[in-house]
């Protein structure tokens, strides 16, 4: 392949397990659709957090599923092979016609056409791989969240709560513990398709800290089919109010609009950290009013995820935060935000 890419190949089924159950995998790159066995070693690899890579081979196209159709493709299909490429996070597919021929199954969208060296002399092997090389990144730059350790969630959570601040002292010791190249990256992709970099960029310059240098512009990545980017609540509401009670009041029902399309974001959860921390209330008359809009243990929830993603503190929480089994519900699918395959 190609520098800092490592391949390990195999056609048994049983090696091919083996591996897997010895180390940790980025990507397992499954070629052809047709065995069950290669439906296997996809669950097995989703398990252990280890993403998808297809290459159908043409084994897909209609003179192909036609062949013993009603004996043996229809059956699999139904068993196994759709949802092997329902979860495949990228689909390497070979010419025009397989493009056109997955576009009509609709079964994936996340198609790329790279041509076979082995086939034609139209590419090279080196360009084969160099364009192989740009997906397995691109897949790897995907639903970043998934991948971050530990470590890194918590020092988003406290570059988030000094770029809102802009005081590092909210923090008392500092936890900064990203040694890793591979984790910096993921956080800068998080960060960027969840519309937060500006303040985490705030965090980081404020704690002076000097992260890799990434272009963002060569961070692609693929997103959910019905993935839209989220407004701003400024933008939705608007923020003229006559009391600072009813611009609160305003927030809470729009997130709570937001949360029951799960189109609730940490971007939200951010600008309700800094509407609580720059605009005093008076707390009884908003927790009452909450109350006679049904909104209070919405609201109690939802702090609950702004002081788990930002760090926002009770004492400047209007209403005491709520973890309970619809807060575990909200945290999924906001964890999920970015998720790629079913």
């Amino acid at each position: 392949m190609v520098p800092g890419i490592v391949c390990e190949a195999t056609d048994s089924y049983q090696h091919a397990k083996e591996l897997l159950n010895g180390q940790h995998y980025d990507i397992l790159h499954i070629h052809g659709c047709w065995h069950f066995t290669a439906y296997r070693l996809a669950q097995k690899a989703l398990r252990n957090n280890t993403r998808i890579v297809l290459t159908p081979h043409g084994q897909l196209e209609p003179w192909v599923v036609n062949h013993h159709f009603w004996k043996e493709k229809q059956p699999k299909r139904l068993l196994f092979v759709k949802r092997l490429v329902q979860k495949a996070y990228a689909v390497i597919i070979q010419g025009k016609m397989e493009e056109e021929c997955m576009h009509e199954l609709g079964w994936n969208k996340r198609t790329v056409i790279i041509r076979n060296s082995l086939v034609t002399h139209s590419i090279t092997n080196e360009d084969m791989a160099q364009q192989m090389a740009l997906i397995y990144q691109k897949v790897m730059d995907s639903n970043p969240w998934e991948l971050m350790t530990d470590d890194t969630k918590k020092t988003l959570q406290q570059l988030i709560k000094v770029g809102i601040t802009g005081d590092e002292r909210w923090l008392g010791e500092p936890y900064i513990n990203i040694t890793d190249h591979d984790q910096w990256r993921r956080l800068y992709c998080y960060i960027h398709q969840e519309q937060i970099a500006d303040v985490v960029r705030r965090g980081l310059l404020q704690l002076r800290i000097d992260p890799p240098d990434f272009d963002i512009r060569q961070m692609t990545c693929y997103m959910p089919d019905d993935y839209e980017s989220a407004k701003t609540i400024e933008e939705a509401i608007g923020m003229q109010y006559a009391t600072e009670n009813e611009r609160l009041l305003a927030t809470f029902r729009h997130l709570r609009k937001l949360e029951q399309h799960r189109k609730l974001t940490v971007m939200h959860l951010i600008e309700l950290d800094k509407e609580l921390r720059n605009h005093d209330c008076e707390e009884e008359l908003l927790c009452e009013a909450l109350q006679s809009h049904q909104l209070y243990n919405f609201a109690r929830r939802l702090l609950q995820l702004t002081y788990e993603r930002t760090g926002l503190t009770e004492g400047i929480m209007p209403v005491t935060p709520k973890n309970d089994w619809q807060t575990r519900r909200m945290r999924k699918y906001i964890d999920n935000h970015l998720k790629i395959t079913i």
